[in-house]
């Protein structure tokens, strides 16, 4: 039994476990490396050459702008109507190396540019360097440049548009092609951002991938080990030693009426998932088949069923069956192999059981009694949409 109980576990679990683990491999090789850039920290913008900035991760002093080639708008619409727009990131030239390779060179360097994409939440104090920047470069006073911004991102090229309007703005300051060519870096800093997505989306993926791998690993072990029976087999070994050898004989020669769910002599097996449920015939209390029709407009579009059983102990426990005609087997299974079970439903009965559970009990013993000295099992099953005497 538990061996056949394992492979349907297995079964049950290994569809998900596969999703989980493609999920997660296909999180690990899209953002991986984005979250192994991130690691490995950013390296000093300043420091760097024309030539060395392609695909680096970068922190830099935002302190001068050549000026905004472009600007970034979101537009809300509602039903089709523009609702409202804002801007939500503007793209700024500024100097590769900084400021200070240029002005405390030996040499003299051509000016070298790359794009900064800068999110809404800076566009206040960029807004501040702007400003410095046009006194800047009308008295050249480092003075002036008094308010400077740290930003971290990676460089990524430019899409066409982007280096469109990139291109258009560099030609306005009468640059030529072999000049835009020779000293416009076609890349910009991705403030806040990696490669493929933000620094905050990269990181949440990651976490996402490890916790699917973990939870697949995690069913996926508790199924190969029979962790899914292990509440079945302590509850049966507390109720003697010999039980779970009887419970095993039960399982082998118990009826289906619908899949999942086996009723022998003596137990209940509920294995419609992975983790496997037995209850004891004898201390089924009452069952009964639950409708719930799903509708849309007014419409029922679509009807689960389900049979909710009590034990004695007044637990709810929910059985997944597919249809009516599955339920109704189920039901008459039961009746046959519970003589003192209640079948069926109705207000009488529920008002019974829940406000005064001594006679609903003492109704139980009564039918037993009467089928014991009939001999037989009488079926009273009552169709759910119906209601009954509560002494069935």
């Amino acid at each position: 039994m538990l061996q056949k109980l394992k492979s349907a576990s297995l079964k049950k679990v290994l569809p998900g476990v596969i999703i989980m683990f493609l999920i997660s491999a296909g999180l690990l090789i899209y953002f991986g490396p984005d979250f192994i850039t991130w690691a490995k920290g950013p390296v000093p913008f300043e420091e760097l050459t024309i030539d060395e900035i392609e695909d680096q991760y970068v922190t830099m002093t935002f302190e001068l702008t050549w000026g905004t080639y472009a600007t970034q708008v979101t537009t809300t619409t509602r039903n089709g109507a523009k609702v409202s727009e804002r801007d939500s990131m503007q793209y700024h030239a500024v100097l590769v190396g900084g400021l200070d390779r240029y002005l405390y060179s030996d040499e003299d360097l051509y000016w070298e540019f790359i794009g900064l994409a800068l999110p809404a939440k800076y566009f206040d104090t960029a807004r501040i360097i702007d400003r410095n920047s046009d006194d800047f470069f009308e008295t050249y006073d480092l003075r002036t440049l008094d308010t400077t911004l740290q930003v971290t991102g990676q460089i990524c090229p430019m899409e066409d548009d982007m280096l469109r309007y990139y291109r258009s703005f560099f030609r306005e300051a009468d640059y030529t092609d072999e000049e835009f060519a020779a000293y416009c870096a076609p890349y910009y800093i991705k403030v806040d951002g990696l490669k493929r997505a933000s620094v905050g989306v990269v990181l949440t993926m990651m976490v996402t991938a490890a916790l699917l791998f973990v939870i697949a690993l995690f069913m996926l072990i508790k199924a190969l080990t029979g962790g899914y029976q292990r509440k079945l087999v302590k509850a049966l070994k507390a109720q003697g030693e010999m039980e779970l050898e009887r419970a095993d004989s039960d399982y082998e020669t118990a009826s289906e009426p619908t899949k999942g769910l086996r009723i022998g002599r003596n137990y209940l097996f509920d294995c419609t998932s992975a983790k496997t449920a037995v209850y004891p015939l004898r201390q089924v209390a009452w069952a009964y088949i639950h409708q719930v029709d799903h509708k849309k407009y007014g419409r029922t579009v679509g009807t689960t069923y389900s049979i909710m059983m009590y034990t004695e102990d007044k637990k709810q426990h929910s059985l997944a069956v597919p249809d009516k005609s599955s339920c109704d087997k189920v039901i008459d299974e039961l009746g046959r192999k519970c003589p003192a079970g209640i079948f069926g439903y109705s207000d009488q009965l529920k008002q019974l059981f829940n406000k005064n559970y001594d006679e609903f009990t003492r109704l139980r013993r009564q039918k037993e009694a009467e089928q014991n000295q009939t001999q037989g099992f009488t079926d009273t099953y009552a169709d759910p949409n119906q209601n009954q005497s509560p002494y069935v």
